[in-house]
């Protein structure tokens, strides 16, 4: 049975929440003015402290600082596209390349190129010494056939030497950059990283944040090799997207993870109510109007 104290405790805190609501009309689960636990997507305490550590480092690219990116390395799944630049070459390849699991793609007649961990560039030029080196030691026997029936007419004409064995091979798929949105999203899952995408873009993607998210605490993660220090910083939301503070709008790089965690019941129930200033990363500036 409920004592008639803990009754009346109850309905002041009911109606602490409910005055909450009408002075500063803050959303609440379900927006009904009763705190309660919005979803399962958590911010494990290592991911909290790491986020109140890093602040807001400069160094790395944000919306107004956009930095390009390095030569994209193939991988097994991107998609090659590779086509002689002379369109009477007599080279013949298949024009899309799939790159295989173990990093290869297949040249036909000229044989199977290992171009995993390559650059596009990197990979046009080998293409192309292997198709010279073919073409011409092809032309050769021609010449050595030839030759030795006594078949003039069966040489290969003078203009052989000057055909174009080059190729030009471009990268329209690029299986492995990938970002990442999950947690308090509508739509959570990888996503293509086509350009200079920054967090902002990526929450778009993802269908926009959900109503029982804490949009407080958005991370961006860094994936970082064994050994270094984990790479975990603070995304202020609200001032991303109503002030134009683009500190924390960081540009994405291919691995990035956003997390977007669920709002707990004590922080609903302090951001109903609204006490003191607004509930927000310890790093951002303050915008407040001062009278």
């Amino acid at each position: 049975m409920i004592t008639s104290c803990s009754a009346r405790s109850f309905a002041i805190a009911l109606l602490l929440i409910v005055i909450g609501f009408s002075q500063v009309g803050c959303r609440t689960a379900a927006s009904l003015g009763l705190p309660v636990s919005a979803g399962g997507h958590p911010l494990l305490t290592a991911a909290s402290q790491r986020r109140q550590l890093a602040g807001h480092p400069g160094t790395i690219p944000t919306e107004l600082a956009k930095q390009s990116l390095p030569s994209h390395r193939v991988e097994a799944g991107d998609v090659l596209v590779i086509e002689p630049n002379d369109f009477n070459s007599p080279i013949r390849l298949s024009s899309d390349q799939t790159v295989q699991q173990d990093g290869t793609i297949e040249l036909g007649s000229y044989g199977r190129l290992k171009v995993a961990g390559l650059s596009a560039e990197e990979i046009q030029s080998q293409v192309q010494n292997v198709v010279t080196r073919t073409e011409l030691a092809k032309r050769q026997r021609q010449i050595e056939l030839a030759s030795h029936r006594g078949n003039a007419s069966g040489m290969p004409n003078e203009s052989a030497g000057q055909e174009d064995y080059g190729v030009t091979v471009r990268l329209v798929n690029n299986e492995s950059a990938l970002f990442y949105v999950m947690g308090e999203v509508n739509a959570p899952g990888s996503y293509p990283l086509v350009g200079h995408e920054t967090v902002l873009d990526a929450i778009i993607a993802a269908g926009g944040l959900t109503d029982r998210c804490n949009d407080h605490k958005i991370i961006l993660t860094r994936p970082q090799a064994d050994g270094q220090e984990r790479a975990i910083y603070p995304v202020c939301y609200q001032q991303i997207l109503q002030l134009g503070d683009v500190t924390t709008n960081y540009q994405l790089m291919p691995g990035d993870r956003i997390y977007v965690p669920s709002m707990s019941i004590w922080e609903d129930v302090k951001q109903s109510v609204a006490w003191g200033k607004e509930k927000s990363c310890p790093h951002c500036r303050d915008y407040s109007v001062k009278e």
